[in-house]
């Protein structure tokens, strides 16, 4: 609509030019004697007209621009989140993936639209104007005109070009510039920016950023505007040059005032709108750059994983396709892993190198080991959130040894849950918080009352709000970890990550913590990730993991016999509670 609006002024603007000769010629003509009713017909058609024109145009037009810009600005940010949500965890953990989304939500498809819509109109009024002009043999103001309209206009591309580039490079510490401003207004950090006097820091860190960034623009919006000075002048003389050389035409002499008019007002009106048309091909010239960044990030490679259960065909019962479910249930998954190993971006080494191990049907297993020996790296991996350097991962739903997953990495998304370390606290009601683990039940109450029961939550009213910054309830530490495995137990998986789930709590929510563990395992596989051995030894097999490598495997008393990192590890931990 916008765009035809624009396109229908054009006839309109030869038609005022010969309508404005028509009166210059009546009035150029008139004599005292003569009725003066023609000369204020022409005045009379030449107003109606550009009312019209105002009135046409005026109105839909810029509703249509405020329509599209509200439609192109949530359409962008629309295709970046999905796109966002598609993409594996590695990549999203990836800074110059998150500085490329950063550049890519720049680009704007209301304003390369609007700036597109209005060069072409520009353009195509500039050619009608040049066609009047040639018509009266005006080829050397005509030609004068491109020549210098050429040169401004490279120039100007080209500061905008390296305008945006600096934009480009300056992508990281905005972001940083957006952390900090985040710190000292969130409600995260603001305990400890109070009590350790942060504020003062960060801001000058804010400023300090913040005056290097505007420095660098200044320089370079400064460089930009000293290369067009010479461009802009030479415009200036052209366009003053340009209404003497009309005098000087040949067969000017010849030439009525109506015609005078048309021409002279030609050579203005293009004049005039030259300054505007650079300024839009330099905007849409770094839009161009903003839509390949775009572009890059929506082409970024998206994770293969399989749709999730609800969205099969056959709904909810899809995922029993692959076997008997009440089997699946009473076995659990087997996971079989096979040289399994991973690198982050950049690193120097493998976080996992060359891992291989078996849980099998119904086996409740832990995994342990020191802080950076790469256990929450491996169970990312187990559960398809990073895909592998090598190896592959298998997963079986029952004992006939039938794979349930259609590539390594990747579990069968319905039937693995996880509770991780950095779980999710949502800010939303109670119910939608425990429905994330199974979307279809977010209107069956009594399942989801019986998660929150089975996880020993207190919480009963689905529909209350959560979240302190929203007028909710804080739950507690304890309480958000009951809140986070019933939403582990709404999705009844076969297989069940617990990554650290324990890491924040008191001694008793800790202890209540794996005596639920045990609970909500039972009669399904599981892999306990932990760092308190008091507590893995109760799992029924046992993963020593260091340096990305597994190291040592069996039970607690095979590993204590054998006397090697496991027993240390256990044994130096028992020393506190002697």
């Amino acid at each position: 609509m916008l765009l035809a609006a624009l396109l229908l002024g054009l006839p309109v603007l030869p038609i005022e030019l010969w309508l404005v000769k028509s009166l210059v010629d009546r009035v150029q003509a008139w004599t005292a004697q003569e009725p003066i009713g023609p000369i204020l017909a022409a005045a009379a058609w030449l107003a109606l007209l550009m009312a019209a024109n105002n009135i046409a145009l005026g109105v839909p037009v810029p509703m249509a621009q405020t329509r599209l810009n509200e439609i192109g600005t949530l359409e962008g940010q629309r295709i970046v989140l999905r796109k966002t949500g598609r993409l594996p965890l590695a990549a999203i953990e990836s800074p110059a993936v998150q500085n490329l989304r950063e550049r890519a939500l720049q680009f704007s498809l209301y304003e390369t639209f609007n700036i597109g819509a209005q060069l072409t109109q520009s353009f195509l009024r500039a050619a009608i104007l040049l066609a009047i002009m040639l018509a009266y043999g005006g080829w050397i103001p005509a030609a004068a005109f491109c020549a210098s309209a050429w040169l401004v206009s490279t120039v100007s591309g080209r500061s905008a070009e390296s305008l945006e580039k600096l934009l480009r490079a300056q992508t990281p510490d905005r972001r940083l510039l957006a952390y900090y401003a985040g710190l000292m207004t969130g409600r995260d950090a603001a305990k400890e920016i109070r009590l350790f006097g942060l504020g003062g820091l960060l801001a000058d860190r804010w400023s300090s950023l913040a005056d290097r960034q505007s420095e660098e623009t200044r320089k370079a919006v400064r460089s930009s505007e000293l290369r067009k000075i010479g461009p802009e002048l030479l415009l200036a003389l052209v366009g003053g040059l340009l209404v003497a050389l009309l005098v000087l035409l040949p067969g000017a002499n010849k030439l009525s005032a109506g015609d005078f008019s048309v021409l002279f007002l030609s050579v203005t009106m293009l004049v005039s709108q030259l300054p505007g048309i650079i300024a839009d091909g330099a905007t849409l010239r770094r839009q161009s750059m903003k839509w390949e960044d775009f572009r890059a990030y929506t082409a970024l490679e998206e994770e293969g994983e399989l749709p999730d259960r609800d969205e099969r065909p056959g709904g909810s019962e899809a995922v029993s396709l692959q076997g008997d479910s009440d089997i699946g249930r009473a076995s659990g998954m087997l996971l079989q892993v096979r040289g399994l190993r991973f690198r982050y971006p950049g690193a120097d080494g493998d976080s996992v190198n060359g891992v291989s191990l078996e849980i099998p049907h119904g086996c409740r297993a832990a995994l342990v080991g020191e802080n950076g020996s790469g256990k929450s790296t491996l169970v990312k991996l187990l559960a398809g959130l990073y895909t592998p350097s090598g190896g592959e991962v298998v997963w079986r739903r029952d004992a006939e040894g039938r794979q349930t997953c259609g590539r390594p990495g990747a579990a069968d998304g319905s039937a693995v849950s996880a509770v991780f370390q950095d779980f999710a606290k949502l800010y939303v009601t109670l119910r939608e918080n425990v429905a994330l683990g199974k979307l279809s039940a977010i209107r069956n109450d009594p399942d989801m009352q019986a998660a929150l029961l089975d996880a020993g939550s207190k919480l009963r009213d689905l529909d209350m709000q959560l979240g302190a910054p929203f007028g909710g309830l804080e739950p507690s530490g304890g309480e958000w970890q009951k809140i986070v495995t019933a939403r582990a137990l709404l999705r009844d998986a076969d297989f069940v990550f617990f990554d650290e789930p324990t890491a924040a709590l008191d001694p008793q929510a800790e202890k209540d913590a794996f005596e639920l563990f045990m609970r909500v395992t039972a009669g399904r596989s599981a892999l306990l990730v932990t760092h308190r051995l008091g507590a893995a030894k109760l799992a029924d097999r046992l993963f020593v993991l260091k340096d990305g490598r597994i190291t040592e495997q069996g039970t607690h008393d095979e590993l204590m016999r054998l006397g090697g990192e496991y027993s240390r590890m256990f044994r130096m931990q028992a020393l506190w509670y002697e």
